[in-house]
């Protein structure tokens, strides 16, 4: 039987398996009725990014040369969010790209990794964006921020932030982080009321230096879920201020701190159930105190910290069993309960996650495979 003697239903089923941007339009030009299916396709999807994710929703670019962008907005009309990168790469005129942005009533998100910088002085201040992935914002163009509720912002530090902050009065989630050669400026946090979630990579040059991660962190009475990566040998922070709403807190230590400092910085947040530490030097009766000082915690992960033993295991257990608590304890560096716990954690690292649920897409992540955005289509 020839391909064109298949059954629609057939054919349909065919071009849900491709991917590839290039193979789609390719299948698009082959005749009239192989059009009208591609098109019932690419109804379907939601994002154009540049890795493929095995998933009906999505579509991924693995371009050497420029690709024609110009037709995207009719043949996706539903697209959510777009990975610019490769078109940019390629050669592509940016005017297509910013037409994309505004002919896209649909497009909510726009990922844009290349060392280049977007032009949004091209973009209307009107455009709809609620996603934006980005190494450079243009302050003078606030129109087109004042939508956005995630950021990702990479070769960014505090000090750079806090001139643009103002662009972003509506921010819900905050991910930044730099390369080696940005280090770390403290500034005073910006007024970021909604400010839900932040994920702050920060190295420091001079060791010397003092984390300001949680000083900042001070500055967000509505911050729910933290992820701190933090390059220093030393922190810094406010024990007169304590932050009630913080639930879920991740901090990934470059070596080792002083655990009394790291006490007294969990005083600070006395309501948080989910608490993960990496990278530190723990003892068995560190995590009897911690359990004390935190008396709502239910899961506590330090798979990646050392000096941990099964006596600090039967001591969780023994504790909750004695004043009825529940405590999920994570310590060995493969803990096999946490596959049957999390499954979700045998998925391969995702620019793109459904749901904005902290919990379910980074707190058990490293830094670097935090998604760009979560997106909020399933909540």
């Amino acid at each position: 039987m020839l391909i064109n003697e298949l059954p629609d239903d057939c054919l349909l089923t065919i071009f849900d398996y491709i991917q590839d941007l290039r193979d789609l339009i390719n299948c698009f030009k082959v005749s009239k009725n192989w059009r009208i299916k591609i098109v019932e396709r690419t109804k379907k999807l939601q994002y154009l990014i540049d890795q493929p994710n095995y998933s009906s929703d999505y579509v991924y670019l693995h371009l050497k040369e420029p690709i024609d962008v110009k037709c995207l907005s009719k043949l996706f009309p539903n697209l959510r969010i777009a990975e610019f990168s490769y078109q940019l790469n390629g050669g592509a005129p940016i005017e297509d790209m910013v037409r994309l942005i505004i002919n896209s009533n649909s497009l909510k998100g726009i990922i844009f990794d290349c060392d280049n910088h977007l032009e949004f002085g091209l973009v209307p201040e009107n455009a709809n964006l609620e996603m934006l992935s980005t190494g450079y914002i243009y302050p003078k163009m606030s129109g087109i921020y004042e939508n956005v509720k995630q950021l990702h912002l990479w070769n960014y530090n505090l000090g750079l932030f806090e001139s643009v902050a103002h662009c972003f009065p509506n921010l819900e989630r905050l991910q930044i982080y730099a390369t080696e050669d940005l280090s770390e400026q403290y500034s005073d946090a910006p007024v970021l009321a909604n400010l839900k979630i932040l994920e702050m990579g920060l190295p420091l040059n001079d060791w010397a230096n003092i984390c300001c991660s949680f000083k900042f962190m001070d500055a967000y009475p509505a911050l729910q879920s933290a992820y701190i990566k933090i390059d220093s040998r030393t922190i810094t922070f406010n024990h007169l201020i304590t932050r009630d709403n913080l639930r879920d807190l991740v901090i990934q230590f470059y070596q080792p701190i002083e655990w009394n400092e790291l006490s007294r910085c969990m005083l600070k947040y006395p309501n948080l159930k989910h608490l993960a530490l990496r990278g530190t030097s723990l003892k068995d009766e560190h995590i009897m105190q911690l359990i004390l000082i935190l008396p709502k915690l239910t899961i506590l992960d330090i798979r990646k910290s050392y000096g941990v033993s099964q006596e600090a295991d039967n001591y969780v257990r023994d504790y909750c069993e004695q004043y009825g608590r529940s405590i999920k304890f994570y310590f060995k560096p493969f803990d096999e309960r946490i596959k049957s716990d999390r499954p979700q954690l045998l998925n391969r690292p995702e620019k793109i996650c459904r749901g904005f649920d902290f919990m379910e897409h980074c707190f058990f992540k490293s830094f670097y495979e935090l998604p760009h955005f979560l997106d909020p289509i399933d909540d």
